[in-house]
């Protein structure tokens, strides 16, 4: 026993996975390349080829995957593989094994453990599963990764998906449909490889797993059968078993392998892979039936060198396109970039420049929206504020024109005045020139001050908004710096409705004093007077039989009232034409106020306080190297994803 436990730790100290010798020479160089795509990460961006297992639940192809890899993964009844693992082998010359585990939690939580043998990985991947899920029944699509590096790890990468289930207690019995759709989401990519695990002592044509293969690949071109479980075969059944094995029942343009892995009873006696591996070329060579196959037909050797084969020119393959891939990708985060520029300079002199450059545009493009010039109607200032100049001028005519202008209380009022400022003129030689004055004062000039403080108001609203769009777009890279512009263009404003509503003060203040030269107060005069006026105090006409004989053909006596109410008609007649000349001056010179103060004056003082600002740029540039954190990290993803996409170009060029 002694010698016997001797030659076969000889021949596991000589033990080497087989695809490690046939991928070194023939795939080492391809998978060079597709494996420093797939390290940096590259997989979202392009189609990488790889080799995906999949079967029915319990069909053993875990088994198939640590007899091709030397890694023993986790067996047992029930639903085992409950997430996706991404196997990553990797061979290294120097001794020694080391292995890494990934993987997120089902809190979202990363997780990344080293591990420091290989007994460890077994259990590894099922603390992940138990993170990844609530319960053994439930299925993750949240994928393991799992680095193995060793002399005896072959270069390759293998993808073990959850086998299709019937039921689980957890989820019953849509189990099947999750466990199938993630099956679906890795074989349907043209790139993946699938090996179906299938065993031999069961109806194929009831195999799930093979259906889902034919779905995504109807003409089998990149679908390898694998056969397990030949010694479980049912006495009798071994011809047409035999038949499927030779690719003569259901055939498949890439044929099958029949792989021999441990038995239950073998892995309780803690057989090593190696003799596993023996003892199955024995039963091939040796079974009565079975030992018809040809050579590349059956053993995990053949197995490992077929998917080697198949792999590389699957690799050949698609290097062209992945060479397009790399490159379509390279130039569409090129143009990001390019609009992100390329952020806060590093020399001070390229600083001040910058400085220079954004508060040029800023203030150009204030002026430029401000008199109506920019290109864009959006943000043209000009055009807003026209449409508020122009309900002010509606206001003002509905103040002096309809009926807010409360025409009656201007008639009471003309008649009081009247009657109270006559000193000891004889009646009609009124003093008219202060009732006018003073129906200017208290009804039309009243009306019209509240829709001039709301124009202002208005103005200084769309104003406010433009500057900041503006500064949003010039300096919204660079937050602090362009919170700080904010504040100043924020007292620059401020100053600026301070002065137009000290102006609009002054204009008032002018109006109080009733004037208009003699040509214009008589152009108005001489327009048709307010008719609503007119009919409304119009005196009823005395009337009498037709005929009938009357004291004196002459008019009756004017009474004092009948003077009264003339002189109030006459009074309002030229209160009428003054306030139409007001209107018109209001009109104009409110605007003209506004405008002048908040647009044009507006965007002389941005400039002027904002140029002194490069005088002096150094306090600033602390600010504008503050550059918006989204923005910066944005900018140093796509420069890292460009990096790896122009290193892994170069490593498929080479190859």
């Amino acid at each position: 026993m002694a010698q016997s436990s001797g030659a076969s730790q000889s021949g596991e100290e000589s033990f080497e996975p087989e695809l490690n010798k046939a991928f070194r020479d023939r795939l080492k160089p391809c998978l060079d390349a597709i494996d420093c795509l797939r390290a940096q990460g590259l997989q979202k961006d392009v189609r990488l080829p790889a080799i995906a297992v999949v079967g029915d639940q319990s069909v053993g192809k875990s088994s198939v995957l640590e007899s091709i890899s030397g890694i023993d993964l986790p067996r047992g009844l029930g639903i085992v593989t409950r997430c996706p693992l991404m196997l990553s082998m990797r061979n290294r010359e120097e001794a020694g094994w080391s292995a890494r585990i990934k993987y997120k939690t089902k809190t979202g939580e990363g997780r990344e453990k080293k591990l420091t043998g290989a007994s460890e990985v077994g259990q590894a991947i099922r603390d992940a599963q138990n993170e990844m899920t609530n319960s053994s029944g439930e299925v993750s699509e949240q994928l393991i990764e799992l680095w193995v590096e060793s002399p005896e790890s072959p270069d390759l990468t293998l993808i073990d998906l959850p086998g299709i289930a019937r039921y689980s207690i957890d989820g019953g019995g849509a189990i099947a449909g999750l466990t199938k759709s993630l099956i679906l989401s890795y074989i349907e990519k043209e790139e993946i490889l699938i090996l179906v695990v299938i065993p031999c002592h069961v109806d194929i044509e009831t195999v799930e797993a093979l259906s889902l293969a034919k779905e995504v690949d109807p003409e089998s071109k990149r679908t390898i059968g694998v056969l397990t479980c030949p010694d479980l075969v049912n006495p009798g059944s071994e011809s047409e078993v035999l038949a499927l094995m030779q690719n003569r029942k259901i055939p498949l343009k890439k044929g099958y392998v029949s792989v021999r892995c441990r038995t239950p009873q073998q892995l309780k006696d803690n057989m090593s892979l190696q003799q596993a591996a023996r003892e199955e070329e024995v039963f091939f060579r040796t079974h009565p039936h079975f030992r018809a196959l040809d050579k590349f037909e059956y053993g995990t050797k053949t197995l490992a060198v077929k998917l080697s084969s198949e792999l590389y020119e699957a690799i050949k393959h698609n290097i062209p396109e992945l060479m397009r891939e790399v490159q379509m990708k390279r130039e569409d985060i090129c143009k990001k970039l390019e609009t992100m520029g390329c952020g806060p300079p590093d020399s001070i002199e390229e600083m001040k420049n910058l400085l220079v450059r954004m508060i040029n545009k800023f203030t150009t493009d204030f002026a430029n929206v401000s008199t109506g010039t920019h290109r864009h109607e959006p943000d043209r200032l000009f055009g807003r504020c026209r449409k508020h100049w122009e309900t002010l001028a509606d206001e003002i005519e509905q103040c002096a024109f309809s009926e807010r202008s409360d025409v009656t209380a201007m008639w009471e009022a003309a008649k009081k005045d009247i009657e109270e400022q006559r000193g000891c003129e004889l009646p009609g030689f009124d003093n008219v020139y202060p009732v006018v004055e003073r129906l200017v004062r208290n009804h039309f000039l009243k009306l019209v001050r509240e829709p001039c403080s709301n124009f202002l108001v208005s103005v200084n609203q769309e104003v406010d908004e433009t500057v900041r769009t503006l500064a949003d777009l010039v300096f919204g890279d660079y937050p602090t710096f362009n919170q700080f512009i904010k504040e100043v263009c924020e007292g620059i404003r401020t100053g600026q409705v301070d002065l137009a509503r000290e102006q609009i003060r002054n204009i008032f203040t002018e109006e109080e004093f009733v004037f208009t030269q003699d040509r214009i107060f008589l152009l108005e005069k001489d327009k048709p007077y307010n008719e609503k006026l007119r009919l409304q105090h119009r005196k009823p006409e005395s009337g009498g039989k037709s005929g009938e004989a009357s004291i004196s053909s002459e008019k009756p006596a004017a009474t004092m009232q009948d003077i009264v109410e003339r002189n109030t008609q006459r009074v309002l007649e030229g209160a009428e034409a003054y306030i139409r000349v007001a209107v018109r001056r209001l009109q104009d010179t409110i605007t003209l106020a506004v405008m002048h103060y908040m647009l044009h004056k507006m965007s002389d003082k941005l400039r002027e306080s904002l140029i002194v600002l490069v005088t002096e740029p150094q306090p600033l540039f602390d600010k504008l190297r503050e550059e918006n954190p989204l923005i910066s990290a944005k900018r140093r993803h796509l420069a890292d994803r460009m990096e790896k996409l122009a290193a892994a170009e170069q490593e498929l060029a080479r190859f």
